[in-house]
């Protein structure tokens, strides 16, 4: 990676794409570090983390500070805030847990996890933490075996327990739902499989979908589905909803994450396009083309959005200008 940084500030790049206004808070060159993941800490804070073990924090005007903590160079993947705590999980067996109120960073390694990444993490009912992933070579877009896992994680980063595993299958997502119950979306390199626990133990297999499916969201009494035709991100993306419909999205990229704004889907891919659609899906409604390849999205107002991607790419789009 190139460790000499080229920002471009707020204001620099300001374009209107069908109507929206993007504005660029930061971004670099092509083969420096991307932002993989985005969340809200608080109404005027965000963290942003990525490759190399990059960390921002970003308010809802685009002001950027750097987070100081334990740095290892390993790839951030996720982030999640807790009532007391921020998790940030990365592709190599380490976990770093902030705490909020003394403001103080702690490391976990495990060893146990060597060469896997932590993909996905969400909070449980019990006061556990669930995390799931795989080889750490996939999540940088290697050909590797699998060998996925579903791990419980005490808040303390003490103990971890495995509840599923599979040589042949990564895990990409997981969503709690509002029963408590569990679903993961587990892919063997053709067809994703979404599986279930009632008890964070014994999994069950429920719907098989045609497709790479790298999010699970729950919302208009549906799951609904994000992601890629096949292994070939940069080509197809795929949206649908679990036992109804699928959408096929030519030459969009894989459709990494979703939100949803002023009632609207809106979608991050790998294309460098965001995707509006309507939740019917009959049809694409638009394609927001941005300056960088797209992976997460966090709501700022039901008019306006940050997204994070590639090449410390961050940019705010406006939907009322």
């Amino acid at each position: 990676m190139k460790t000499k940084i080229q920002f471009l500030i707020l204001l620099f790049f300001s374009s209107n794409f069908f109507g929206q206004n993007i504005k660029v808070v930061s971004q670099s060159t092509e083969s420096d570090s991307s932002f993989y993941d985005l969340e809200r800490i608080n109404n005027n804070e965000f963290w942003a983390g990525g490759e190399s073990g990059i960390l921002k924090k970003i308010d809802s005007l685009g002001n950027l500070s750097l987070l100081n903590y334990p740095n290892e160079g390993l790839n951030i993947l996720k982030i999640l805030k807790t009532e007391k705590s921020i998790f940030i999980i990365t592709d190599n067996a380490v976990i770093y847990r902030y705490d909020i109120q003394n403001k103080i960073f702690i490391k976990k390694t495990f060893p146990n996890f060597k060469n896997k990444c932590f993909y996905d993490i969400i909070a449980l009912q019990n006061g556990k933490l669930m995390v799931c992933g795989g080889s750490s070579g996939i999540s940088k877009g290697k050909k590797k075996i699998p060998k996925g896992f579903i791990a419980l994680l005490d808040y303390d980063l003490e103990e971890i327990k495995t509840v599923w595993k599979s040589y042949g299958k990564f895990v990409w997502s997981l969503l709690k739902l509002e029963n408590g119950n569990i679903l993961a979306s587990t892919f063997n390199g053709l067809n994703t499989r979404i599986i279930k626990t009632e008890n964070y133990i014994d999994w069950k297999k429920e719907t098989k979908i045609k497709g790479l499916v790298h999010e699970i969201m729950f919302f208009d009494n549906n799951i609904w589905y994000f992601g890629a035709k096949n292994i070939h991100f940069k080509e197809n993306g795929i949206i649908g909803i679990k036992d109804q419909k699928q959408l096929l999205l030519n030459k969009t990229g894989c459709l990494w994450i979703a939100n949803l704004i002023n009632g609207k889907i809106i979608s991050a891919t790998a294309n460098s396009k965001l995707i509006i659609l309507d939740r019917s899906l009959n049809e694409m409604e638009q394609i927001v083309i941005t300056p960088f390849p797209l992976y997460d999205i966090e709501k700022i107002s039901e008019s306006k959005i940050l997204v994070v991607g590639h090449g410390k790419g961050i940019c705010i789009i406006d939907f009322h200008e």
